[in-house]
């Protein structure tokens, strides 16, 4: 993906200046639009990069702080201003509002013209477009092929400025079905302008801290290629910390959306990256199994959760029934709320005060529920060993009704 920063790295771009709304140069850029009317907002879409003249407009000042204001909302790349005989100069409100909006706002001058830069501009994206495809293909052989030239792929990425020697790991960043957010009559372009709004998002973060990533788009995930360590402004950062910015910079730009990550385990030989893309998809399965959305999950903090999920859920069945089956089968039938109180109780430590107050119980009516606990499952909720296997019931048990 091309963004504002790249533009300004072109030969033929070189007296193009940047006025305002530096905050966004990472913003990517999806294709030019060359329009000079009253209204350009029913004819653009998102991601553009939209040039003017200013010929159409009647209050010079008025109407670009009012045409800032439309594009930024609608989600463009950029405003390029032809400084020329319709705007003497970008005033300094629209520079102060570029900068409020962390929205580009480029200036060029009047003697370069716009058909060449439009046309060295689209080939760029054009190129960049291809290159990315090629990228993609690259990624796609390192997570879903087998029997692959590992060196050969690393070959390849050094060819595109991807370092594939050093330690990196897999992240996938979820949006929630989007679908749900949308109204019954919107059709597929619909959905596919949120995915890309939803991409658009995520990329900005990432071109922010990574001058070069690795990433491939499904459905309603981004899966890229981390570097295990970045720096910026002298600082060292690590990927738990910029994957919790991605989500709240999502979450920012998508507040409809639950969005969600998952961080692999980080591997230095890449033939182990299709590991870590695993470990990934089970963190972002335990984001589901736990109910918290909007947040970063790392495989490496999953606990026991990591066996579990790897389990044949058969075997996990059989456990849970000859632990808590009856004890299940007694609350149906007599509503009589053990397995919660077990719960509460362990989640305690076992300290039964603490338990009767989260459960809004007398302290005598805990006591009667644990003994009947004891009784139907045979197991003494005092003893640490029986208390770890009441737990692993628990645990299961959530896992098979997820």
């Amino acid at each position: 993906m091309v963004s504002c920063k790249d533009l300004l790295e072109l030969a033929s771009l070189k007296n193009l200046k940047i006025r305002g709304g530096q905050g966004g140069l990472d913003r990517d850029v999806r294709w030019v639009h060359f329009i000079d009317l009253p209204d350009v907002l029913p004819w653009v879409q998102g991601g553009e990069l939209l040039f003017i003249t200013g010929i159409a407009l009647t209050a010079v000042e008025q109407d670009l702080l009012k045409l800032l204001n439309g594009i930024a909302s609608k989600n463009l790349a950029g405003l390029v201003i032809n400084i020329g005989p319709y705007i003497a100069e970008i005033p300094a409100s629209v520079i102060a509002l570029a900068d409020e909006l962390a929205f580009p706002v480029f200036e060029l001058p009047w003697e370069m013209k716009m058909v060449d830069i439009t046309q060295d501009v689209s080939r760029y994206i054009v190129m960049k477009q291809m290159e990315e495809k090629s990228i993609n293909d690259l990624l796609e052989n390192i997570l879903f092929s087998s029997g692959y030239d590992a060196a050969a792929l690393a070959r390849r990425a050094a060819y595109y400025g991807y370092d594939l020697s050093q330690p990196h790991q897999i992240g996938i960043v979820r949006a929630s079905d989007f679908n749900n957010f949308l109204p019954e009559h919107q059709d597929e372009i619909a959905r596919m302008k949120m995915r890309e709004r939803f991409e658009g998002a995520a990329r900005e973060i990432l071109n922010k801290y990574y001058h070069k990533v690795l990433s491939i788009i499904r459905i309603d995930s981004i899966i890229f290629l981390m570097p295990e360590t970045v720096y910026k402004n002298r600082s060292k950062l690590d990927n738990t910390a910029i994957g919790e910015e991605i989500v709240s910079h999502c979450q920012l730009k998508l507040p409809q959306l639950n969005v969600s990550m998952g961080l692999g385990n980080c591997f230095t030989d890449i033939e182990q990256a299709k590991i870590s893309f695993d470990q990934a998809r089970l963190a972002l399965k335990f984001a589901d199994f736990s109910g918290e959305q909007n947040r970063l999950y790392c495989y490496q903090d999953l606990g026991v959760y990591k066996l579990l999920f790897e389990l044949d859920e058969r075997v996990l069945e059989a456990y849970y029934q000859e632990t808590l089956g009856e004890l299940a089968e007694y609350d149906d039938k007599h509503g009589a709320e053990l397995i919660p109180t077990l719960l509460v109780y362990l989640q305690e430590n076992g300290n039964s005060i603490q338990a009767a107050k989260k459960l809004f119980i007398h302290k005598n009516t805990l006591i009667y529920r644990l003994k009947k606990v004891e009784t139907i499952t045979g197991k003494n909720v005092d003893k640490m060993q029986d208390r770890i296997t009441l737990l692993m019931g628990l645990i299961i048990g959530r896992q098979i009704v997820y």
